[in-house]
């Protein structure tokens, strides 16, 4: 016979929770990888190296989670599985996030409800995979959701409200799109809060105080730091000016009218809604859902660049908004039989949909951990690195600017200047990593730098004839070899004495060999670690 304790608390949400994390961790290396996560992760590393944000290294995100995770990628230096384990370092975000709509939910509309909500919630196929990446959107919607269990369901208290401003503020550290959030949740409960019947409770203006006391207390930290290091004009650029210089909504007038006659038939039936339910007090059901619905419309309609991840804060809660109406369909609350079948046929179709988008067999991280562990082979830490977003992550970067979607948009439209040669002769940088480069960029690297393994390519030369004598234009000054492919060849440059390798500046060097086949010039620390043209290390192979 059960005993009392066993019937009230049966095994089976534990267990399935338990296999929720399980299945977390089977996918740490198959989610899609995303180029977010290792300039993520090459932030945070400035941080270790007493580099500053906005100043030394490009951030166009609040600076919280940075410095949060930077002892991570202390512990964590020169490793090239380093995602791997930040991924699974993401997980604390996911299991915080996940608590606290099921907290929501418990409060709510019970147990077995808040068990679907975050069986439902936690397997949907873009949180499953997008909150598995190592990116600051999982940090800001596991606070965003943390901020609003502490006054969801529960008596308002200054307590409650102080403590969800501190995490909405901690959220707003991180992203700037918490703005947004904030400002559906509040046009949310205004309307809802107009419609609450006389005596209702309703929060005072202490509380709302505390809330704004809260709210500003982490990022006041923040800006008082910035300005003490002198970077508040870097600052109010990368997260200011530079994503509000980005990419403008195409059609933007008739996109306005779109969210504006949308987002009033949500408001309709919102009110519609709260008024046919009465239920005496807040409607957290209805406020859910119409604020998840205004936060998709203006996303969808306004905001000038959509991702995946803006997505991730709300769909927990509107999970949860669909399962407290649910929970009221007394068709279903009479058929448990049905109920867990539906339950079971939902997560069924969930997880196909995550094996057939992310298969757990594959690994996703495989090419950026041999591409790195290349970086690192040949690279010191005094070497810079030439890559499109901090994607060597432990190597500083000769070019401010990051290459994605804004910058990108700004090169093409002449609004950014392209200095990336300039800075590659200036810094003497004899690796780089050519993706999302500009045409002119690209072709500068093509013809001074030479292929070595994935897309990794360093400082060199492949000669057009293997003649004794060559003549070499220097772009990028550097310590050279040359080489017949397998070993050293003497020789004298400019006239000069015989040697095997020779400091080059910029300009046109004439070249004697003394002996053997002459096939490439290149970096000669990449030659000492191991460099070889690529074609004959194929034929080796």
């Amino acid at each position: 016979m059960k005993s009392p304790l066993q019937q009230r608390f049966p095994i089976w949400p534990w267990i399935s929770l338990l296999l929720l994390l399980v299945l977390r961790l089977a996918w740490l290396n198959a989610y899609t990888l995303n180029s977010d996560e290792a300039q993520h992760a090459h932030v945070s590393w400035a941080w270790t190296q007493g580099l500053l944000p906005y100043r030394d290294v490009f951030d166009n995100h609040g600076p919280l989670f940075g410095w949060l995770h930077s002892p991570l990628l202390k512990l964590l230096d020169d490793r090239p599985d380093v995602l791997t384990w930040l991924r699974l370092a993401m997980q604390f975000w996911y299991v915080l996030a996940l608590g606290a709509a099921g907290w929501m939910a418990r409060r709510l509309y019970g147990w077995r409800v808040a068990l679907v909500v975050v069986l439902i919630a936690g397997l949907f196929p873009r949180f499953f995979i997008v909150s598995g990446q190592f990116r600051t959107d999982d940090m800001w919607m596991a606070l965003w959701l943390a901020g609003l269990a502490f006054v969801v369901g529960v008596p308002p208290r200054a307590w409650r409200f102080f403590m969800t401003g501190l995490l909405v503020g901690c959220a707003l550290s991180v992203s700037q799109k918490t703005l947004v959030l904030i400002a559906t949740t509040l046009a949310s409960v205004v309307v809802l809060r107009l419609l609450l019947p006389t005596g209702a409770p309703r929060a005072n203006l202490r509380c709302w105080m505390s809330a704004v006391i809260g709210l500003l207390l982490v990022p006041a930290v923040f800006l008082v730091w910035l300005a003490m290091h002198g970077v508040l004009g870097e600052a109010w650029y990368g997260l200011v000016l530079y994503n509000l210089g980005g990419a403008a909504k195409r059609h933007a007038a008739q996109q306005l009218l779109w969210f504006l006659l949308l987002g009033s038939a949500a408001l309709v039936l919102a009110i519609r809604e709260v008024r046919r339910r009465s239920l005496g007090e807040f409607d957290w059901t209805v406020f859910f859902a119409m604020q998840g619905g205004l936060y998709l419309l203006l996303i969808w309609f306004i905001w000038p660049l959509i991702t995946k991840q803006d997505f991730l804060p709300v769909l927990p809660t509107l999970v949860l908004a669909v399962g407290g109406w649910a929970s009221h369909w007394s068709w279903l609350s009479l058929r448990p039989r049905l109920r867990g079948a539906l339950l079971l046929a939902i997560l069924g179709v969930e997880l196909v949909t995550v094996v057939a988008y992310a298969p757990p067999w594959q690994d996703e991280l495989a090419a950026q951990r041999d591409e790195l562990a290349l970086v690192l082979r040949y690279t010191d830490k005094t070497d810079s690195v030439m890559d499109p977003k901090g994607d060597t992550i432990f190597r500083m970067r000769p070019y401010y600017p990051v290459l994605e979607s804004l910058a990108m948009h700004r090169l093409r439209k002449g609004l950014m200047a392209d200095t990336i040669v300039d800075e590659l002769v200036s810094h003497g940088t004899m690796v780089v990593v050519p993706r999302r480069l500009p045409y002119a960029s690209a072709r500068f690297v093509i013809e001074n730098y030479v292929p070595a393994g994935r897309e990794v390519w360093v400082a060199g030369h492949m000669f057009s004839k293997p003649d004794a004598e060559q003549v070499i234009e220097v772009a990028v000054p550097g310590n050279y070899v040359i080489t017949d492919g397998y070993r050293l060849l003497g020789g004298s440059v400019d006239s000069g004495p015989m040697a095997d390798r020779w400091h080059l500046d910029r300009g046109t060097h004439h070249v004697k060999i003394a002996g053997g086949t002459p096939v490439a010039m290149v970096w000669a620390q990449a030659f000492d670690r191991g460099w070889r043209p690529v074609s004959l290390r194929e034929q080796g192979d």
